[in-house]
């Protein structure tokens, strides 16, 4: 399955040369420091990566609680992906993440534009009623590109390491997104 948005693509469907990609984000350390500030940052050996990826296809077939799609552009050019885990099917609700690793695919909108076709496929195809995120205070694009895709309900809660990093506090901060909210932001004209 395809979502296409104004300059973006999401697909379900996995090519060989994700894992290519994959690999090359792995060994990324300005990303790595925003996916994961309070691990010290350690390259990954192609052997390893694909042992790991061996066994992840493998052990899993897909679940419906946790579920990524890969992000192109709609040139083609394969920058990231996005994927919702943690689905509550009781309290229809789901925590959402984005990577786009490169830095030279950031500060462009491209997060925002794929977060917003990503909210607007999870509300509509499994009709959840709260889709939240989360990050680190520091990661400051992360927190922009949430708000601008329309998350509210900002809190603000310990990390699960009382460090600071490159001088910021490491804090996690989690955002909220209701289905009326979503709805009325974006089918009302907003």
């Amino acid at each position: 399955m395809k979502i296409k948005g104004q300059r973006l693509i999401l697909r379900d469907d996995h090519r060989d040369s994700d894992d290519d990609d994959f690999f090359r984000w792995m060994n990324l350390e300005e990303w790595k420091y925003y996916d994961e500030p309070d691990q010290p940052f350690q390259p990954i050996r192609r052997e390893e990566f694909d042992k790991r990826i061996k066994k992840k296809s493998k052990g899993s077939s897909s679940s419906s609680n946790s579920e990524g799609w890969h992000i192109d552009t709609v040139e083609g050019q394969h920058i990231g992906w996005v994927n919702y885990y943690n689905w509550d099917q009781e309290e229809k609700s789901a925590f959402i993440g984005i990577c786009i690793p490169e830095e030279e695919n950031w500060g462009k909108g491209y997060g925002t534009e794929a977060v917003s076709l990503f909210l607007n496929f999870l509300f509509d195809s499994l009709g959840l009623n709260t889709i939240r995120t989360a990050t680190w205070t520091g990661n400051k694009r992360m927190v922009h590109c949430a708000q601008k895709a329309g998350f509210t309900n900002q809190k603000i809660m310990p990390h699960r390491s009382s460090i600071s990093v490159r001088g910021e506090p490491l804090e996690r901060i989690e955002f909220s997104l209701s289905s009326a909210e979503w709805y009325k932001t974006n089918r009302d004209g907003g």
